[in-house]
């Protein structure tokens, strides 16, 4: 199977996450594609998790929820974002991220898949074990979506710090499975983003350019209409937060304990001990400070 290596110009993750999700539906005219591109910093959920738990309340980051699975990844301009897009029928995981893998190999850094997807450092490296990328998938009738993330000399740092947010009762979101990450500059000192990126289009791909996706986007192939709309989703709050998963939130008070109950990452009931005195809440978006909200609320003399 042959793929034809895209690459976008843009930094801004709402039309990089809008580029890749439409790819999904409208491959314009290649059997499988290998999407290249970079983000300005933010954080990127899985489709089924909850900010609230997964986000540091002081991260000071734009968030967006892809249309796949799997953790929340921290993107920035030290980070190399890779998408195959390819007939369900040929869809074979181990096979795809080995031609990462493969990749990697031939700038001289060994890696191997481990467990949920991702790539970690091979021994007898001083990094061995260390992730170098997670991975998520979404199975779309006819074709597949599978993505991942590249370290190359990402703020570890600020990865860390942005990452991890309040506890919260999540009997359906998908919780992220932390790992240990490495950058791959730190394996491969000097190494860059665009050279990973051309790394990653001869090996998987057979050529070192990939073809840049802006000079696409006018021909027939292209639905704008459905990008600009799925732009616009991206970057609202009704998707990002209100397509959270149900969750709930315990409040102990003076007199005793409440119950919250959130549907689309709104108060949607209360129950136990002064429910009637934050009434007044129902219907509200939740945020980091809402339990604290409630409890000062049914504190009240």
């Amino acid at each position: 199977m042959r793929f034809q290596a895209l690459s976008s110009s843009s930094l801004d993750p709402r039309v990089n996450l809008a580029l890749e999700e439409c790819l999904l539906g409208a491959p314009l005219g290649f059997e499988a594609v290998l999407f290249l591109y970079v983000n300005a910093p933010c954080l990127v959920l899985g489709r089924n998790q909850n900010p609230w738990a997964e986000i540091s309340p002081g991260a000071g980051l734009p968030v967006l929820r892809r249309i796949s699975g799997g953790g929340t990844v921290y993107h920035d301009q030290g980070n190399l974002n890779w998408a195959l897009l390819l007939p369900r029928s040929r869809h074979d995981p181990e096979a795809e991220l080995g031609s990462i893998a493969a990749a990697l190999r031939d700038l001289g850094i060994t890696a191997s898949p481990g467990p949920r997807g991702g790539l970690f450092v091979d021994e007898p490296s001083p990094f061995a074990g260390r992730k170098l990328s997670g991975t998520a998938r979404r199975l779309e009738a006819a074709r597949v979506l599978h993505h991942g993330t590249l370290l190359v000399n990402a703020d570890l740092g600020r990865l860390a710090s942005s990452l991890g947010g309040i506890p919260l009762a999540l009997p359906k979101a998908l919780a992220s499975v932390p790992g240990r990450p490495a950058n791959l500059g730190e394996l491969l000192p000097g190494l860059k983003v665009e050279e990973l990126a051309a790394a990653l289009a001869t090996k998987v791909a057979g050529g070192p350019s990939p073809l840049p996706i802006e000079g696409l986007l006018a021909g027939p192939g292209w639905d704008r209409a459905r990008f600009d709309a799925v732009r616009e989703r991206l970057g609202s709050w009704e998707w990002n937060y209100g397509a959270t998963p149900a969750f709930t939130v315990t409040v102990d008070g003076q007199q005793g304990r409440l119950l919250a109950s959130l549907r689309s990452g709104r108060l949607a009931s209360l129950e136990g001990a002064g429910a009637e005195r934050v009434s007044q809440l129902l219907g509200s978006n939740f945020d980091y400070d809402t339990p604290l909200k409630i409890k000062e609320i049914i504190d009240l003399p």
